[in-house]
């Protein structure tokens, strides 16, 4: 036993030696495999994302984006996309409020108006290589840490150099190591004007040699769930100076329900500019907001009682003009421009155009600007919120909130403590004489200012003052006025789109057994510290399902349930006296929820020791993966080995089963992280913020185990349900679509654990449909959706199912069910 366990412990460390140096001797940088998971997690096979792949699906408002400058789904258009949600409000339901919106931006090249439009003439592209598609991220991700947190990914010095966009932007050998990342859901992608494709499509249109960097956030807490922030770069790539630059966004605004098939002719537009009262912390904060906006003039019959609107977020850009277009006219008579001329001229007037008071079709066009000039290689750049509300007061309220987010917080940026203090966080450059650095503070002073020097000043004290008094927002009884004040504490600069708060939602993954399903997600949730007081506070998990969904008309699983349909399974959190103060951090043996991954690996503690080792010895590196484990596997190999050495990007691991689920009906779960409130002392006191079910969740069906060979009882093969009505199918029927136009299903269980081919045929031995399937790993249940294999529809009758298995120790199966239509 003795010698036994001395090979073993020899072989053992020659194993580990073997795999650390093929693990060195392959060394890849950090980002080369986090790119490919990321790559794995969500990009599309095409340069052109027109799938419907990338839709911003963890809010009340659910919105498809591409990277070709459209936004939206155009939804019953012949585009692949067409069946995702294009400002689908309130999520999982079939109401929509966009057909499309395009990005344009105009200018003077060389005195020639040019425009490049994302819609309705798609002048935008994207390269044609393979990194020019859509990448998705979250805050939280390691690679996309950014103030007021430590931002320096790559610690290399320098921060948020390298943009999410499968490019090596900084040189530096990686890819995509050190970038921004803001909201629970971030897309990213690149586009042009200028290439060839461009110019065979629309051979008349200018090119201006633009680049576009469009980012799109969404944010899954009740409070910022209802909006999705679009935020444009607009660089100039080419050798021309481009001036008096306008940058718009074009939107075709259809609200109403999908399945009324002339739900768009009957909206009504308009534009909002005011004051509004946004939630901030425990009271509210005025906000001025200017939002174009759209509403079903008869509600569709409280189908489409909602708005719809696209708010300018950016406050110092201030809009040009605001456009409305109906009908087919001719531009001179009030139609919709075609040309660069026509749409060069409608950007740049300053014009504001009356609410609609008919009902009708209509396009608009918001425009910001101008810009004096962008030179080669130089940006501007603004930012926009696509917002929803159940109506027009929700609307307003929803768009402030997303100004609040963009006003974000004030941070020691020079680390120098005498700036951005008692107020004063601007610099004033001189020369000036007399010059008072704050007017509100009752001291006169009549300073002077030497050219090429500053002073700090209060310029904004007026607007502070203002915001304290004011007398419709509601103000905290023990607010006072430094809690409106700028330039306190030595934070001289702003950061945007900082909201802190809410922990992360963890990563999830479902797994269906039968009569039950298994839940499996890490503690990302309990490492990211708060972004604005930089302590975690994490405090619990709560287990969410969603039952009875039925894919409504452009929902899917993909995109999730409406929020109703959510309940509450479970929740356990830290045992800290704050409710309900029951303990998770057990094993799951012992009734708790920690969970051992990859307990299938023989070797699994020898591959952890040697990602040890290669983590020692370079531990800002990702581990490649040895041959033999899959991308998944060395994931989270990696997790448990950076956790055991305290590194970053470690991670444990939880499970809970869920052993109320009934086979073949369509499930969503969540797993929602919360935090804790502090009270005297940073006590935790009470339950904090948290995330609404739909920021990260996961769908499955149950279905029923396949038989082993030495239990194989043929008499429990049986399809389900039986007879097949719409009845009987009720329970698991869904909504259309264009890949499943019955929604239908019949489940044929308990099949064997290997592969077979199952064949239907009516009951005068026509052959209807052939299914494969491989029950090897457990799956015992075959789906079938009543459609032939012609194409058809079945019709009423006795059909017979064959099983054929190829696996010899398994019989032939032979059973049968009815159909009526």
């Amino acid at each position: 036993m003795h010698a036994e366990s001395t090979r073993w412990g020899i072989l053992s460390s020659v194993v580990v030696f073997i795999l650390v140096f093929v693990i060195i001797t392959l060394k890849t940088t950090a980002s080369d495999r986090l790119d490919f998971l990321n790559d794995k997690r969500r990009t599309a096979d095409m340069a052109p994302v027109l799938d419907g792949s990338f839709v911003h699906n963890i809010g009340e408002l659910q919105l498809n984006v591409t990277n070709w400058g459209i936004i939206g789904s155009l939804p019953n258009s012949n585009y692949p996309m067409r069946d995702v949600p294009s400002a689908q409000y309130p999520a999982g339901s079939e109401t929509e409020y966009l057909y499309a919106a395009g990005i344009w931006v105009g200018a003077l090249q060389n005195g020639i108006p040019c425009v490049s439009t994302g819609y309705p003439e798609d002048e935008f592209r994207p390269g044609m290589d393979s990194q020019n598609t859509i990448y998705e991220t979250f805050e939280g991700d390691t690679r996309g840490a950014h103030l007021p947190a430590a931002p320096d990914d790559d610690m290399d010095g320098i921060y948020d150099e390298d943009p999410l966009n499968g490019y090596d932007d900084d040189r530096d050998g990686k890819i995509d190591e050190d970038f921004a990342a803001f909201g629970n859901q971030m897309f990213c992608c690149e586009y042009f004007d200028n290439k060839p494709q461009c110019s065979m499509i629309w051979p008349e249109h200018n090119q201006m040699e633009l680049k576009i960097s469009q980012e799109t956030f969404q944010w899954g807490e009740d409070v910022y769930n209802d909006f999705v922030v679009a935020r444009y770069t607009v660089t100039n790539i080419g050798f021309e100076y481009l001036s008096d630059v306008y940058v718009g966004i074009y939107a075709d605004l259809d609200a109403g329900a999908r399945g009324l098939g002339t739900y768009h002719l009957d909206d009504q537009v308009g534009f909002w500019s005011g004051e509004w009262c946004a939630p901030w912390r425990n009271a509210e904060f005025p906000v001025n907001i200017n939002i174009a906006y759209v509403h079903d003039a008869d509600g569709d019959n409280g189908k489409a009682d909602g708005y719809f609107g696209i708010a300018i977020i950016t406050p110092n850009h201030l809009i040009n003009s605001f456009r409305i277009f109906q009908g087919m006219l001719p531009y001179m008579n009030g139609g919709e421009p075609t040309n660069d001329f026509e749409r060069y001229d409608v950007m740049a007037e300053r014009a504001h155009d009356e609410n609609t008071q008919t009902p009708g079709d209509y396009r608009c066009l918001l425009s910001l600007g101008p810009f004096p000039y962008i030179g080669f290689n130089n940006s501007v750049e603004i930012a926009l919120a696509f917002v929803a509300g159940k109506n027009f007061d929700e609307l307003r309220k929803h768009a402030a909130a997303a100004q609040m987010i963009y006003r974000g917080v004030w941070y020691d940026l020079d680390e120098d403590p005498t700036t951005g203090i008692i107020g004063r966080e601007t610099k004033v450059w001189g020369p000036i004489e007399r010059f008072d650095p704050d007017f509100c503070d009752g001291i006169p002073e009549e300073l002077y200012i030497p050219k090429f020097t500053y002073i700090w000043a209060n310029v904004d004290c007026r607007t502070e003052l203002y915001n304290y008094n004011h007398r419709k927002c509601y103000r905290d009884i023990n607010a006072v006025l430094r809690d409106y004040q700028t330039g306190l504490d030595g934070k001289e600069y702003n950061l945007h789109w900082i909201t802190g708060g809410v922990s992360p939602p963890p990563r999830i993954r479902v797994v269906p057994g039968d009569h039950q399903v298994t839940i499996y997600w890490d503690n990302l949730s309990e490492t990211v510290p708060d972004l604005i007081t930089g302590f975690i506070d994490f405090e619990g998990y709560q287990i969410w399902r969603a039952d009875d969904w039925h894919r409504p008309l452009g929902s899917s699983k993909d995109n999730g349930p409406a929020i109703d349909l959510w309940s509450l399974m479970e929740a356990r959190d830290l045992v800290n006296g704050v409710f309900p103060n029951i303990n998770f951090k057990s094993s799951f043996e012992s009734g708790g929820w920690e969970y051992t991954p990859l307990l299938h690996l023989d070797r699994k503690e020898i591959f952890i020791t040697a990602f040890k080792e290669a983590l020692i010895y370079s531990p800002l590196d990702s581990v490649p993966c040895p041959p033999g484990l899959t991308p998944e596997e060395c994931d989270t190999i990696e997790a448990v080995a950076r956790f055991d050495l305290g590194y970053e990007g470690g991670l444990k691991y939880y499970k809970f089963v869920d052993d109320t689920a009934k086979n073949g009906l369509p499930y969503f779960y969540s797993v929602v992280a919360y935090d804790h409130a502090f009270g005297k002392n940073w006590v935790p006191d009470k339950k904090g913020r948290m995330n609404s079910p739909s920021a990260s969740f996961a769908f499955t069906v149950a279905r029923s185990q396949s038989q082993e060979a030495d239990e194989y009882d043929e008499t429990e093969v049986y399809a389900v349900p039986n007879p097949v009505t719409s009845e009987t199918m009720s329970g698991w029927a869904l909504g259309p679509t264009n890949s499943d136009p019955s929604g239908m299903k019949v489940e044929i269980r308990n099949l064997p654990a290997c592969k077979f081919t199952l064949r239907i045929f009516t009951i005068a031995g026509d052959l209807v449909q052939t299914l494969h399937h491989n029950g090897s790993a457990g799956n015992g249940t075959v789906v079938w959706n009543l459609v032939s294999r012609n194409g058809q529809d079945v019709t009423s009758g006795v059909y017979i199912f064959a099983v054929e298995p190829e696996d010899s120790n398994f019989e032939r199966t032979i059973g049968k069910f009815v159909v009526i239509r």
